[in-house]
Order: C-alpha cells, then sequence, then structure tokens
C-alpha cells in the first residue's frame, strides 16, 4: 500500500533520526540545512526543464527528452520526499492528513486566472483566491506541540 509518510517515518528511524510524538519547531542549524535541501531539489528540476527548453527549438531528439524527463519525474520525487521527511522530522505526521484535506478543500475553491494582472505570480497558469475565499487553519492540529508551556 502506497503510504509516503511511513515510508519517510522508516527512512528516518533507520538512520538514527528522532522523531517527535508532537509538532515540534525547526530553527537554527537544523531549519537552515532542511530548508536548503529543498531548495537544492526545486534547483534540479528547474534545471533539467531549462535543458529541455534549450533543444526543443532545434527539433526533437526523443532519447534527450526521455532523460529531461526522468530528471524533473526524479526531482520532484525527491522535492516530495525531503518535504515529507521535513513533516516527519518535525512530528507532525500525525496530523498531515487531516492538514492535507483542508488545504485540498480550500485550493478547491480557488479559480483559474482570466489574465496575468488578476495573478500575483503575473500568470494566466496560476489559481487565484476569488472574492471570500477562506485560508484552511491549521491551529488545533499543532496546538498540542512539544514547546508548551508548562509540560
Amino acid at each position: 500500500m502506497f503510504d509516503p509518510i511511513q515510508d519517510l517515518v522508516d527512512f528516518h528511524e533507520k538512520f538514527g533520526f528522532s522523531i517527535p510524538k508532537k509538532p515540534t519547531a525547526f530553527c537554527g542549524e537544523i531549519l537552515q540545512f532542511r530548508a536548503n535541501f529543498l531548495i537544492e531539489e526545486v534547483e534540479e528540476y528547474r534545471d533539467a526543464g531549462v535543458s529541455l527548453s534549450e533543444v526543443l527549438g532545434d527539433g526533437i531528439d526523443d532519447a534527450f527528452i526521455t532523460d529531461m524527463l526522468e530528471e524533473q519525474f526524479d526531482a520532484m520525487i525527491d522535492l516530495v520526499y525531503v518535504a515529507l521527511g521535513n513533516v516527519v522530522l518535525q512530528g507532525m505526521h500525525k496530523q498531515f492528513k487531516e492538514g492535507w484535506r483542508r488545504v485540498h478543500e480550500a485550493n478547491m475553491a480557488k479559480v483559474r486566472a482570466t489574465s496575468k494582472e488578476q495573478s500575483t505570480r503575473g500568470s494566466t497558469f496560476d489559481v487565484v483566491k476569488p472574492e471570500g475565499w477562506v485560508a484552511p487553519s491549521h491551529t488545533d492540529l499543532m496546538e498540542d506541540h512539544t514547546h508548551r508551556s508548562g509540560e
């Protein structure tokens, strides 16, 4: 059964990383390390796409395109792996499914941008928040954390 959260729990346990039982904030060195790790994976994804766009105008080389697609695919999986690793290492894995449900529900209430001006990112590839859109709240999922005073 596909269970990426459990896969990441297993991975981090294998290498002796502590997995908190409650949500825990990253700060300092670990925050910088994990954020840079995410950026590295995003850059790998972008760089594979840049390489692909350079050759598409020169005619299609199926083998090269397959290689670039494989690099983008691998980079996307790595990005999700690292991001979910953060969720696990921060002890948020038990709340993840409900948090995901809430974000998905809120995202489904958005609309596709019909003009670049409608988008804060300047693109019609964007989806935007319509009037009255409500962001999901995760306060109840995070309030029982390891930093709680008095515990």
